[in-house]
């Protein structure tokens, strides 16, 4: 019967770890800042250097991305959307994790009137839960990473889609979003697009200083 009390020092840990998971490991209350999806890459790669008028003066618009946020409708709605699902999710766990907490408890209580083959069955039983709460726990983690996912693009495609709507009639050559964290492009002119030039004055510089071969 010492192994029953061992098992039961594991076994409670989980009815605390379960019942704050969420809240130590889950973002909250807020989806991810803007970012941009595989499917919808904002720079285009091109073999050939395109031809800029080097005398063109350039219009940049700047967005301040945290701000727009804050004061977009969809944005509060998805917010809130992502908000309840986390609630949902976090209620659960501890309806769950309480009830696995009682049957500790109970098991704690009439371990010492049980026989070794009595203790041994319910210490696996209580093994074999323990394990489904951690399924649990982990599979409402994926499920609601997946659903801020969904959700954070779903809000980047309403913007983008519109500002490059928008900018048909402002005619902006570069929109920069910038937030706290980092900052990107939201659409361009790729007429100010110096990539490929600055790849080949790079490659002639590196060609220039690689050391020469040793003449035999």
């Amino acid at each position: 019967m010492k192994n029953i009390s061992i098992a039961l020092n594991s076994a409670l840990l989980i009815a605390v770890a379960v019942l704050y998971y969420i809240q130590f490991t889950s973002p909250k209350t807020a989806l991810p800042e803007i970012t941009e999806t595989t499917e919808n890459k904002i720079v285009e790669t091109t073999n050939e250097a395109p031809i800029r008028d080097t005398n063109y003066i350039s219009k940049i618009g700047y967005i301040n991305v945290d701000s727009l946020q804050l004061k977009y409708d969809l944005y509060e709605e998805l917010k809130t959307k992502l908000e309840k699902r986390e609630k949902s999710y976090d209620s659960e766990l501890k309806v769950k994790s309480a009830e696995f907490q009682r049957k500790i408890e109970d098991f704690r209580k009439k371990a010492p009137s049980m026989t070794q083959f009595e203790g041994e069955l319910k210490q696996k039983e209580l093994a074999d839960e323990e394990e489904k709460l951690y399924k649990m726990r982990d599979q409402y983690a994926q499920n609601y990473e997946q659903e801020m996912i969904k959700l954070n693009n779903q809000l980047y495609k309403a913007i983008k889609d519109y500002i490059v709507t928008h900018n048909k009639n402002t005619h902006f050559d570069i929109i920069i979003g910038e937030s706290q964290t980092r900052n990107f492009v939201l659409d361009f002119n790729k007429n100010i697009d110096i990539t490929l030039e600055v790849v080949e004055g790079l490659n002639k510089k590196y060609q220039e200083d690689k050391p020469k071969p040793i003449q035999p």
